[in-house]
C-alpha cells in the first residue's frame, strides 16, 4: 500500500507540473499568436523581410538566411503575419523535440521514471522556450536558425547518447539529420561553426563510448547529410556559385569596419564578467543558501539553512520585481539576464554541492554523483550552449544567448532529479527557483510582445489596420499607419510598377518593402557602415546597372561617399535628383526623385 500511495503522490505531483508548466507555455504561445499581426519595425525586421522578398535576385547579403526564409516567405504570398506564425511553429516544434529528446535520454539515467515524468519535463522545457520572444523582432532571422538548429543538433546527440547507454546502434538517420542541420546553420550564419564545433566534439565523446567505429560511421553519414543540404540548395534554391560569392563580397565590405576576433572576445569576456558580478551582488545570498541547504544534514543546520533559504528567496524575488528582472524588451535585457543566470547558478551550486557532499560522506551519495563522463560532457554542453550559440554577435553574448534558456532549464531538471539523496531543503530550493524562472520567462515573453515590442509602441496602441499591400492584415499605431499610407500615396507615381530600386538612408529597409521597392545593393543600410553601403551600390551598378534610377529616401544628409557611389550608376546626385517636397510634407523624410521623372510629371 505504501508503494501505491507513493506512486500516486508522484503521479499527482507530475500532473501538477504538467498543468503549471503547460499553462505558462500556453501563455507565451497564445501571446505570440495574438501579437503576430501587430506592429512593424522598419529597421532590423524590415531588413530581414526586404532581403527575403528579393531573395532570388539580390545575392549581396551578409549571411545566407534569405535562402532559407525567402522561399517560405514567397510561398506564403509575402504575408508577414503568416511568416511570423511560421516562426512560432518552429520555436514550439523544436523546443518540444529538444524537451522530449532530453527527457527520453534522462529517463534511462533515472530509475523508476515514467512516461508521465517524461511529459512533465518536456513541458517544462517548452515553457522555457518563451525566451525566444523576449525582445527580438517577431519575424524570423538568422539568430532563430542558429538557436533552433543548435537545439536540434543537441537533440540528435541525446538520441546518440540514449542508444549508447542502451548498447544499441545509433540509427543512421540521426547522423543524416545531424548533417542536414549543420548545412542549414552554416548557410544561415557562418559563425555558427563555433557552436557546431562544440556539439560535434560532444557527439564524438558520446559515440566513443560505444566504439571508434561508431564515430567513423557517424562522421560518414553526417558529411553525407551536409552534402545533401548542398545539393538541395544548388538544385532547388540558389546556385552556390551565386550565393557564396555574394556573401563573401559583403563580408569583405565590412572587414575594415566590424570587430576583429580579439575585440569581440574582449567584449564577450568583459560583458559576461560584468553580468556575473552583478548577478552575484543581487543573488549571492541565494547561492549561499543553496550551498548550505545541500549539506544541511543535522537538525540545527537544517533549521538555519531553511531560514537562510527563505530570506534569500524573498530578497531575490524582491530584487527581480523592483529591478525589472522579469520584463521583456531590449531595454530590460541587462536586468532579466541577472534573473536567468542566477537560476542556472543555483542549479550548478546544488549539483556541485551534492556531488562533493556525497563523496566526502556529509550526505548520502546522489545519482548525480554516479554519472559517467558522457553525461557530464552533455550537461556541460547544455550549460555553455546559450552563450556559445550567440558567438558572432557584436553585442554581449547574453543579449542573444539567453534566448536559449531552454538548455538551462534542462540542466536544472537533470540536477533536481539527480540529487534526490540530498536534503529535501536543497530540492525544494532548486524546485522553487526552477518554477520561478519559468514564471519569469513567461512574463518576459508576454511583456516583450505586448508592452515592449521591438521598436514599436505597445499592444494597446496598435489599433489601426494597415492599408498597404505589403503589410496586409497587420495593425500599426494610428500615427504610423497615417504616415506610411500618406508617403505611399505621394510616391505612387514613382513606385509603379513594383520592384523599383530604392535606397533608404539609414536603417529604413522596411520603408522600401512597404513601397514595393527593391534594394539597390545590400538591403542593410546603417549609419556606421557607409563604406559597406557604397560598396554594395557600386557592385550592383558595375555588374548589372538597373534600368531605372533609384528613389532615394533620407533621414539625414547624403554623404559624399554615397554620392560618389551613385555615379557608378550613371547619375550625379547633385544635378540629377530633385527633392519631391519639403521634408515636413513627406513625414519628416527627404524624398529625392530623378530630375527627369519630376520634370515629366
Amino acid at each position: 500500500m505504501a508503494t501505491v500511495s507513493s506512486a500516486g503522490r508522484r503521479s499527482v505531483l507530475l500532473t501538477g507540473v504538467i498543468v503549471v508548466a503547460g499553462a505558462l507555455a500556453g501563455w507565451w504561445i497564445l501571446t505570440a499568436g495574438r501579437a503576430a499581426n501587430e506592429g512593424f519595425d522598419i529597421t532590423d525586421e524590415g531588413y530581414y523581410l526586404l532581403s527575403y522578398r528579393w531573395w532570388d535576385s539580390n545575392p549581396l547579403a551578409l549571411t545566407g538566411v534569405q535562402y532559407i526564409y525567402g522561399p517560405i516567405f514567397e510561398w506564403f504570398g509575402y504575408d508577414i503575419v503568416k511568416l511570423r506564425y511560421f516562426r512560432l511553429f518552429t520555436v514550439v516544434a523544436v523546443h518540444l523535440l529538444f524537451g522530449y529528446s532530453f527527457m527520453r535520454w534522462l529517463r534511462g539515467r533515472r530509475p523508476a521514471s515514467t512516461r508521465l515524468w517524461e511529459a512533465a519535463g518536456t513541458t517544462v522545457v517548452l515553457a522555457a522556450g518563451g525566451m525566444c520572444y523576449a525582445w527580438l523582432p517577431q519575424s524570423p532571422g538568422y539568430n532563430d536558425v542558429v538557436l533552433l538548429g543548435a537545439l536540434t543538433l543537441v537533440s540528435c546527440v541525446l538520441w546518440m547518447a540514449a542508444a549508447v547507454d542502451r548498447g544499441t546502434p545509433v540509427p543512421f538517420w540521426i547522423f543524416v539529420v545531424f548533417g542536414l542541420v549543420i548545412g542549414v546553420m552554416l548557410l544561415a550564419k557562418w559563425t555558427s561553426v563555433v557552436v557546431i564545433g562544440l556539439i560535434v566534439i560532444t557527439a564524438v565523446v558520446v559515440l566513443a563510448g560505444q566504439s571508434w567505429r561508431s564515430v567513423a560511421r557517424g562522421i560518414l553519414y553526417a558529411v553525407g547529410g551536409i552534402g545533401v543540404t548542398a545539393v538541395i540548395v544548388q538544385l532547388f534554391v540558389v546556385h552556390l556559385d551565386v550565393a557564396v560569392p555574394g556573401i563573401l563580397k559583403v563580408n569583405k565590405f565590412i572587414a575594415g569596419t566590424s570587430y576583429t576576433p580579439p575585440e569581440l572576445l574582449q567584449l564577450y569576456w568583459s560583458s559576461t564578467v560584468n553580468l556575473l558580478g552583478r548577478t552575484l551582488a543581487a543573488h549571492g545570498l541565494l547561492l549561499l543558501a543553496t550551498a548550505a541547504a545541500v549539506i544541511a544534514r543535522w537538525r540545527p543546520l537544517r533549521i538555519g539553512a531553511a531560514v537562510l533559504a527563505v530570506v534569500a528567496l524573498v530578497l531575490s524575488v524582491r530584487h527581480v520585481v523592483v529591478g525589472d528582472g522579469a520584463l521583456g524588451g531590449s531595454q530590460h535585457i541587462p536586468m532579466y539576464a541577472q534573473t536567468l543566470l542566477a537560476a542556472v547558478l543555483v542549479a550548478v551550486v546544488a549539483a556541485a554541492g551534492a556531488v562533493i557532499a556525497g563523496r566526502v560522506g556529509v550526505t548520502p551519495s546522489s545519482r548525480l554523483g554516479r554519472e559517467n563522463v558522457r553525461t557530464w560532457v552533455i550537461l556541460a554542453l547544455l550549460v555553455l550552449l546559450p552563450l556559445v550559440q550567440a558567438f558572432g554577435t557584436n553585442t554581449p553574448l547574453y543579449t542573444i544567448g539567453f534566448n536559449g534558456f531552454a538548455a538551462w532549464a534542462a540542466v536544472m531538471i537533470a540536477v533536481l532529479t539527480g540529487i534526490w539523496a540530498a536534503p529535501i531543503l536543497a530540492r525544494l530550493t532548486l524546485a522553487t527557483v526552477l518554477t520561478g524562472s519559468l514564471v519569469a520567462t513567461s512574463v518576459i515573453a508576454y511583456t516583450g510582445l505586448f508592452r515592449y515590442p521591438y521598436r514599436s509602441v505597445g499592444h494597446s496602441q496598435l489599433t489601426a489596420a494597415s492599408t498597404l499591400p505589403a503589410l496586409k492584415g497587420m495593425y500599426l499605431s494610428e500615427p504610423a499607419e497615417r504616415n506610411f499610407s500618406r508617403l505611399a500615396r505621394d510616391l505612387e507615381p514613382y513606385t509603379e510598377p513594383p520592384g523599383r530600386p530604392m535606397l533608404a538612408f539609414d536603417k529604413m529597409a522596411g520603408l522600401v518593402l512597404m513601397l514595393g521597392g527593391r534594394p539597390l545593393g545590400e538591403a542593410w543600410i546603417a549609419p556606421k557602415e557607409r563604406a559597406r553601403t557604397a560598396a554594395g551600390i557600386e557592385e550592383v551598378c558595375r555588374q548589372n546597372r538597373p534600368s531605372r534610377l533609384p528613389l532615394i529616401i533620407l533621414n539625414r544628409e547624403i554623404s559624399d561617399l554615397e554620392v560618389n557611389a551613385l555615379r557608378s550608376c550613371g547619375v550625379d546626385f547633385r544635378t540629377g535628383y530633385v527633392q519631391l517636397a519639403p521634408a515636413k510634407q513627406t513625414i519628416g523624410l527627404q524624398v529625392w526623385v530623378p530630375k527627369s521623372e519630376r520634370d515629366t510629371g
